[in-house]
């Protein structure tokens, strides 16, 4: 699968080139059709790569809560959102607050690209939306964070 990436508030200085590899090659690796359905598929391929390049299996944010980012190394924050669009404003609270509790310096979102989204599902989260609205709440989300758009 291809990809672009958009850079927020200083990320593309923060986080190091081996996990940014880490990322680049789990998503060239993703070989599943782009058809409705199929988001659960996509990001289970994602994930197993991470996970065997020592990502996490997940972060809670606090002791007892089930609210949780899909992955953490060495700084960086995680998430990977193919649900609904609500889910990504879910998953930028997330790494804001890992950012200013100290437990990330960045933080890494993957998300279909506006056309990938179409193809995959309804009202999906995409790279497109997320990027024009992290210009209007830059002082509100202000961690150092990539955004890697999956395309076609």
């Amino acid at each position: 699968m291809r990809y672009v990436v958009h850079s927020h508030c200083g990320g593309d200085a923060i986080l190091s080139r081996a996990l940014r590899e880490d990322i680049e090659e789990a998503i060239k690796s993703v070989d599943v059709p782009l058809k409705r359905g199929s988001a659960t598929r996509i990001r289970d391929a994602f994930t197993q790569v991470l996970i065997s390049k020592g990502w996490s299996d997940g972060l809670q944010l606090a002791a007892g809560s089930k609210i949780a980012i899909t992955s953490c190394k060495k700084g960086a924050g995680f998430c990977f959102q193919t649900g609904n669009m609500a889910r990504m404003y879910a998953d930028l609270l997330k790494l804001q607050t890992l950012y200013l509790n100290g437990t990330i310096t960045c933080g890494v979102l993957v998300l279909p690209s506006a056309v990938v989204a179409r193809k995959i599902g309804d009202n999906i989260a995409n790279a497109s939306r997320l990027e024009r609205e992290l210009a209007i709440f830059k002082k509100v989300v202000s961690l150092p964070a990539l955004i890697f758009s999956l395309e076609e």
